[in-house]
């Protein structure tokens, strides 16, 4: 798992909002390659963005100037995801930063793979298998924001009252700051996002159960966009494609 957080942590994106009364607002995101950053509906939706911020090399928060060309939401307002087209990019961290592990440069990635298991191929399968959750939740008397990572494991898979796609309950922590954030399989492929915790009443958010959606409406929000990532292919493409020749 620690493998895995420092493959991608530098795909993580701390992204800053304003919301419709003028508080800041924290949430996560992530980078797919291209420029394309994955973050939850409830982060970005009905509010301005103000900075999105890429993690250093030692996990602290480097903000810069990201333009957001468009932003693309699914049909459904009960799908909670959302799709940014930026300028982000980490061509620099490629291409000028050697980090050194055990003697031997360590390989490098600018983008979180996505993962190809459909909602119709989904059991339980992966139950009790390992995940790493990132994200930027606000730690009290901590001086800045700093990325934060827990490994976790589901311990189910459900299907929501009202909602068409599975969503993986894992043993993570589920707070404000981690909602929009990656899921990472211990089998090194995207499982989902973390969009929100399920709660009785008014139970706090952190002691809901950690929701992930699955990966499905995310790759049919870049399929119907027409948006193709080089390096990070949508299996939806491959099946349609098979299923016209």
């Amino acid at each position: 798992m620690r493998e895995l957080y420092e493959r991608y942590k530098r795909c993580v994106v701390q992204i800053t909002v304003r919301t419709q009364v003028g508080d800041l607002a924290t949430g996560t995101g992530f980078h797919i390659g291209d420029g394309y950053i994955v973050t939850a509906r409830r982060v970005v939706e009905d509010r301005s963005i103000e900075s999105i911020a890429e993690t250093n090399s030692s996990g602290t928060n480097s903000f810069r100037n990201v333009a957001i060309k468009n932003i693309f939401y699914p049909s459904s307002s009960k799908i909670d995801l959302t799709v940014l087209e930026t300028d982000f990019s980490l061509d620099h961290y490629l291409e000028k930063t050697t980090i050194i592990d055990d003697g031997k440069p360590r390989e490098k990635v600018d983008r979180i793979p996505l993962g190809e298991h459909l909602d119709d191929w989904i059991g339980d399968e992966l139950v009790l298998s390992k995940v790493v959750a990132f994200g930027y939740p606000k730690i009290p008397l901590a001086k800045e924001y700093v990325l934060f990572a827990i490994q976790g494991e589901i311990n189910a898979v459900i299907d929501k009252r009202g909602e068409p796609h599975p969503y993986f309950i894992i043993s993570s922590i589920a707070s404000e700051g981690f909602f929009g954030g990656p899921v990472i399989s211990e089998y090194d492929f995207l499982l989902g996002v973390l969009t929100e915790s399920l709660t009785d009443g008014e139970q706090p958010l952190e002691m809901g159960f950690a929701s992930v959606i699955s990966i499905e409406p995310l790759l049919v929000l870049l399929y119907e966009n027409n948006i193709r990532i080089r390096g990070n292919d949508n299996i939806l493409y491959e099946i349609t494609d098979d299923s016209s020749s």
